[in-house]
């Protein structure tokens, strides 16, 4: 959903960075795979990933202590502060290419 709305997004001034537990060498390998444009950093410690509460386990079915990170979408103001943040319960729901392109018109 996120590249689908990657162009309009930089047409607006915005920028999409997404954080994963997964290994650098994973997420290149998706990225050319998916023709992800936008930046993607690896936390395989999950330390940004805890700190903002998005921590999940039982993801693995063969590693239930394993941890993953839940979705979660942060609208920031020009100034850096935040102007509204999706974090669902439901890991398997994402936002639209049109709800993050909202709330980017949203953000100051």
């Amino acid at each position: 959903m996120a590249q689908a709305a990657y162009e309009e997004v930089k047409k607006l001034g915005g920028e999409i960075v997404a954080i994963s537990n997964d290994s650098v060498d994973s997420l290149k390998e998706g990225a050319e795979s998916s023709s992800i444009k936008y930046t993607l950093l690896s936390d395989p410690k999950a330390v940004t990933i805890r700190i903002y509460h998005l921590e999940h386990k039982g993801l693995n079915i063969r590693d239930p202590e394993a941890t993953g990170a839940r979705p979660a979408v942060f609208f920031l103001n020009a100034d850096g502060t935040l102007s509204s943040a999706y974090q669902p319960e439901d890991m398997r729901y994402h936002l639209s290419a049109d709800e993050i392109i909202a709330g980017v018109k949203d953000a100051k």
